[in-house]
């Protein structure tokens, strides 16, 4: 009896040392090298301007914004210059207050 109940012990403790190394070998990652390559400093350097272009272009965007707040009847109608550059074809909506703009005319007799 003895000996049944010593080998179901070591059983277990096999069981359970295994168990460990798996689930340890599951959470232990291999650490990256820190050796760097030419082309990895490259890469660096990339990203440090690509991050130093992007500072100046938010910080050139937020002039322009406190430039548009002073007048920003200006900005509008530059915005609608260039929207009508792209879309030179009129939309329905323009069409259709330019109508009623004509029906109001008549109706009223201004013109």
């Amino acid at each position: 009896m003895q000996q049944l109940l010593a080998n179901f012990f070591k059983k277990i403790i096999v069981v359970l040392l295994v168990g460990f190394m798996a689930i340890s070998s599951l959470t232990i990652n291999s650490q990256p090298s820190f050796a760097a390559t030419p082309n990895q400093k490259l890469i660096e350097q990339e990203n440090l301007d690509k991050q130093s272009q992007s500072v100046r272009s938010r910080e050139q965007a937020y002039e322009e914004q406190l430039e548009a707040e002073k007048n920003p009847d200006k900005v509008f109608s530059e915005n609608l210059k260039e929207y009508r550059k792209e879309n030179p074809d009129e939309n329905i909506i323009e069409k259709a207050v330019e109508g009623v703009e004509k029906v109001a005319d008549k109706v009223t007799g201004k013109k």
